[in-house]
């Protein structure tokens, strides 16, 4: 093919260097003889996880409108990590596990907004994403916490807020009641939600709020982790309305520590469908109350004290420079080590609720859920979209243990989004929100592929796959 007329002999002449510095390039590579180091290979090697494709699911794939993409991953706090919890896996001590996570946080960097949960190290991930800036918080004496990043040639922070889910009411009408009639808890847990209204740089007043968690992780306590979401969604519309953001997306993300079967997902997602008997079940039995609610602090019972304090300079603390090993955990047996435990123990040191806890009944709880949302639920990344490859949480039969399924939502969700040797389980999310008054309606445009169950193993965390027992899922709107 001849030349084109408009370049000069010298350009077609470099043009003809660099490509076959090119060919030669990958001649050398396919025959073997890159000039790679030993050391750089090991840390090629080190470096190497399963990447992912992003998949497209909209019609008209957001053309001519204002796009985000967003990522969320709990990316295992070290202070957390038990060899006992992880059977089997090479990629437990941070020596081992630190290379992969920067490069995977690499990876994501191309995302405008990354939230965390369970991050101990935010200096060091920082280092992943030059572009990015984070903002912090965690609950009381913990030793990880939630962040989130955001692209700062894109957005600035109009203002934060951080959530102490322990000390916030559940019901407003026992306001005159003392706090733990007030708050409605079942036990403390020291979870926290973090929320940030991000305005675009040169958006014209146009932004994103954006919420991330990490809810209560026990199994048998699903009337918790109902509390906390209602108190999560409530919050997220009082931030938009004081900080005049009602027209903007709304998303909430995190680990939610519940599975599409159980009835925080369906209370979240369809809040005006009944939910089924199993469902009801499962929170008429966790409705009561651990010895350790006794322990929030007795200065937060009073409700006219504020329990939600801004989240900019509430830094998440620093984990120990020197932890090569293993987690040691946190709080006395009160953390979050996370091992499966469905025996009687686990319910220990608790009774059944008196009428001055404020333990609000089944009933109670579906119309608070209702009041939040009282057109529709939130929309699901995943499960309200035609991303699947046949993978997906209904198909590997997550919902056999529902009798007349009716209804129930969810079959669309990843197959898994934590995967260990021990528990394989659905639970983290990318919701959007139902636009509040005169918002434009937002559309979800792709998101990251789930790797295919084969691909992940015998369980993570694992070398050359994943170095947190969670996967990273992600979503791109447009509105």
């Amino acid at each position: 093919m001849p030349a084109p007329p408009n370049l000069t002999p010298e350009q077609i002449a470099k043009a003809a260097e660099r490509k076959a510095a090119k060919l030669a390039k990958k001649k050398s590579l396919a025959d073997g003889k890159s000039e790679l180091s030993d050391e750089q290979k090991m840390e090629i090697e080190r470096r190497r996880f399963l990447k992912r494709d992003w998949v497209s699911v909209g019609a008209n794939e957001g053309s001519g409108k204002e796009r985000v993409k967003i990522v969320t991953w709990n990316i295992l706090a070290q202070t957390l990590v038990r060899r006992e919890l992880f059977p089997g896996s090479d990629c437990l001590r941070w020596s081992d596990r630190k290379a992969m996570l920067l490069a995977e946080l690499e990876y994501h960097s191309q995302a405008d907004i990354i939230c965390l949960q369970e991050c101990d190290r935010v200096k060091e991930y920082s280092t992943s994403l030059p572009h990015h800036t984070p903002i912090k918080g965690s609950g009381p004496g913990k030793l990880h916490g939630l962040v989130i990043f955001y692209r700062t040639s894109k957005f600035f922070v109009r203002s934060t807020k951080l959530i102490h889910l322990d000390e916030e009411p559940l019901s407003h009408s026992r306001q005159e009641d003392d706090g733990a009639r007030w708050r409605g808890g079942s036990r403390q847990t020291k979870n926290v939600g973090l929320i940030a209204a991000l305005e675009e740089v040169d958006g014209n007043g146009r932004g994103i709020v954006i919420a991330t968690t990490h809810l209560f992780w026990h199994p048998k306590y699903a009337y918790e982790r109902v509390r906390q979401s209602i108190i999560l969604l409530r919050n997220i519309r009082q931030f938009q309305a004081d900080n005049e953001c009602d027209s903007w997306p709304a998303i909430f993300a995190g680990d939610l520590n519940t599975q599409p079967s159980e009835a925080t997902y369906q209370l979240l997602i369809s809040p005006h469908n009944p939910l089924p008997q199993a469902m009801v079940d499962e929170i008429t039995s966790s409705r009561i109350v651990h010895d350790s609610v006794t322990k929030i602090s007795p200065s937060s019972e009073l409700p006219q004290s504020s329990s939600s304090n801004a989240a900019t300079g509430s830094n998440t603390p620093a984990a120990r420079e020197d932890d090569e090993g293993e987690g040691e955990g946190e709080g006395g047996g009160e953390g979050e080590g996370e091992l499966p435990d469905n025996n009687e123990r686990s319910i220990a040191n608790t009774r059944p609720p008196r009428d001055d806890d404020g333990i609000l009944s089944v009933e109670e709880l579906v119309s608070a859920m209702r009041d939040i949302s009282p057109q529709k639920g939130a929309k699901s990344a995943y499960g309200n979209t035609d991303w699947s490859d046949g993978q997906t949480f209904g198909n590997r039969g997550g919902f056999e243990h529902i009798q007349g399924q009716g209804e129930v939502v969810g079959r669309g969700e990843p197959a898994y989004t934590c995967f260990t040797p021990l528990f394989r389980l659905t639970l983290d999310y990318l919701l959007l929100l139902p636009p509040a008054q005169n918002a434009s309606e937002t559309e979800i445009i792709s998101v990251y592929a789930p790797p295919k169950i084969e691909e992940l193993g015998e369980g993570l965390p694992r070398k050359g796959i994943c170095a947190s027992d969670h996967l990273a899922i992600g979503c791109e709107l447009a509105w």
